[in-house]
């Protein structure tokens, strides 16, 4: 597989995972060595919400001098934390934590009409609306 030959030295990589979550349209994860930083990578469903999460996308260097990534929006990775959430059963406390992290470090700058919009077309609204409870609370 490609993908894994050209980060394999630099970041930890399982091939076997990828295939999955590609047959899956689910998610796999990468850990960057040099700074243990643990990467989300969410293959997208088809439906309309893809589309519109796709156009949001930043391109970002996680350090300077090295390679950018195209990275999802703050609204986008809140979206999809809670449909992994809700698919999970409500029971991932990760998730739930990880969402709250992105809210609390992105909150002043997020497009809460955008999140408010997709929370509803996704299924998720009543646990965005949750979620920003919490935050307020």
């Amino acid at each position: 597989m490609l993908l894994v030959k050209l980060l394999e030295s630099t970041y930890y990589i399982d091939a076997q995972m990828i295939r999955d979550a590609i047959r899956n349209r689910s998610s796999f994860n990468l850990i960057y060595l040099d700074a243990m930083f643990k990467i989300d990578v969410f293959i997208p469903k088809s439906r309309p919400y893809a589309q519109q999460e796709l156009r949001k996308t930043r391109l970002i260097s996680l350090e300077e001098g090295t390679r950018p990534f195209y990275l999802s929006s703050p609204e986008d990775t809140i979206l999809n934390k809670l449909d992994w959430y809700k698919m999970g059963g409500c029971t991932s406390k990760r998730q739930w934590e990880d969402i709250l992290g992105v809210l609390h470090r992105q909150n002043q700058a997020l497009d809460f009409v955008y999140l408010r919009h997709w929370a509803i077309n996704l299924r998720v609204a009543d646990l965005l609306e949750k979620v920003l409870s919490e935050v307020e609370g």
